[in-house]
């Protein structure tokens, strides 16, 4: 019988691997003079900016390894006895498993950090729709589908039908609408069919499964799929990581999650590298320059997390080309971190991290030692107070002292704040 996994790309690494995956739109600082609202339109190109680091690599390798095994298993002996122990399943038989080599695993990390972005690059790499002359057959390498935000399982079923529909032109989903199709008999239409042509199932935002009473059985469910389809890869946010390790079947649902966890970068070479890059692109007219002091700052306002990072920089700019100010920095910043991002201001605290119900704590990130001598007060600033983070670009004074001052002096703390750092005064 053929390999089919010898129809994937050949697996890359190092170097080859980063370029391949590398994302950098087209950008000439000529742009830079033209009129606003060309300006304005070109800055989404900010968005399209991909740098790979650990986390890329790690799940292309991870991807590729898991739809490797699946296809290697498709139309091998066992993988017939699966799906006849999958048909008398249906029909109201007993469940028999067979050992097919069929597994699952989880990536699992904060809102943000581009999980699904790495994924999506992975599946480009790993191609498109494989044909087999002899016996035909089309198989698709990796299908991705999200769990339903009511977590009803029948939604997910009929969910991945059709998007095997889409791409192979079939009709599975009309078939599973018919009447006489109980769940029983659906699910088994599903383990059926991925069997047969899916390399890779991916569930999207599984975290939904902790937030909905259905989300034991949709689980279920799913761990059914894992026993009798194909490998399946589950996605979410780390709200799921206590639903893994609960009490009752704690095992099970353990071992299921094992896999790879991301959390927000460290201020360390990839953050500064993504900084650069993104700061390069720069659509106002003055062009200004990224200091270790101004990257540090950013750090501090976005948690490590590159989506805030990114939507930072954009609205940074898109503020300077709507109020006429035309530069990069830290007063502009400022004003997208108060303004934009006031939603994320709870969220955003690269000093604690709090890891699922262990309470677990990540020691406040400590500023580079040639940056701590010559700005100390910046070392000192408090990381909870939301107000302390708008800082003059000479220093940082912590918002406590320039309370305790207004106290012991019984003067006005707005004329006092007005003297450390940008305020806006906003009538009520």
């Amino acid at each position: 019988m053929a390999n089919y996994a010898e129809k994937l790309p050949k697996m890359l690494f190092g170097e080859e691997l980063k370029e391949a995956l590398t994302c950098l739109p087209e950008y000439d600082a000529s742009i830079r003079e033209a009129d606003p609202g060309t300006r304005l339109l070109r800055l989404t190109d900010l968005y399209k900016v991909f740098l790979p680091g650990t986390m890329a690599s790690e799940i292309y390798h991870k991807l590729y390894m898991m739809t490797s095994m699946s296809l290697s298993q498709k139309g091998t002996v066992a993988s017939v006895r699966q799906l006849n122990a999958n048909h008398k399943w249906m029909n109201g038989g007993e469940f028999h498993g067979v050992a097919t080599g069929a597994t699952s695993a989880t990536v699992i990390g904060a809102s943000g950090i581009g999980k699904s972005t790495c994924i999506r690059k992975a599946m480009d790499m790993l191609g498109g729709i494989i044909e087999i002359e002899q016996p035909y057959r089309k198989i698709i390498p990796v299908l991705m589908v999200s769990t339903p935000f009511d977590c009803n399982y029948k939604g997910l079923l009929c969910q991945v039908l059709m998007a095997i529909d889409e791409a192979l032109d079939t009709n599975y989903y009309e078939k599973s609408q018919k009447s006489t199709m109980n769940a029983q008999q659906i699910l088994g239409m599903v383990s059926q069919v991925c069997h047969q042509f899916v390399g890779t199932l991916i569930i999207d935002e599984i975290q939904f499964i902790v937030q909905h009473k259905a989300g034991q059985q949709l689980y279920r469910m799913i761990l059914q799929l894992i026993n009798t389809s194909c490998n399946i890869l589950l996605v979410g946010t780390n709200e799921c990581l206590p639903f893994f390790t609960q009490d009752q079947n704690a095992f099970q649902m353990a071992r299921r999650s094992v896999g790879l966890q991301y959390e927000a970068l460290d201020y360390g070479e990839e953050f500064k590298n993504l900084c650069g890059v993104l700061f390069s692109y720069q659509y106002v007219r003055n062009e200004a320059s990224l200091t270790d002091r101004l990257m540090f700052w950013m750090y501090e306002h976005t948690g490590g997390n590159p989506s805030t990072l990114v939507s930072l920089i954009h609205d940074a700019q898109e503020i300077a080309i709507l109020e006429g100010t035309e530069v990069l920095g830290l007063d502009t910043l400022t004003k997208a971190y108060n303004s934009r991002l006031q939603m994320l201001h709870g969220y955003i605290n690269p000093g604690i991290t709090k890891k699922a119900k262990a309470g677990t704590v990540r020691s406040k990130p400590s500023l580079p030692k040639e940056l701590a001598e010559e700005c100390p007060a910046m070392e000192a600033t408090p990381y909870k107070e939301s107000a302390s983070v708008s800082a003059s670009s000479e220093g940082y004074t912590p918002i406590a002292e320039i309370v305790d001052k207004a106290k012991r002096t019984n003067l006005n703390i707005v004329a006092l704040m007005k003297e450390h750092f940008p305020v806006v005064e906003v009538a009520v």
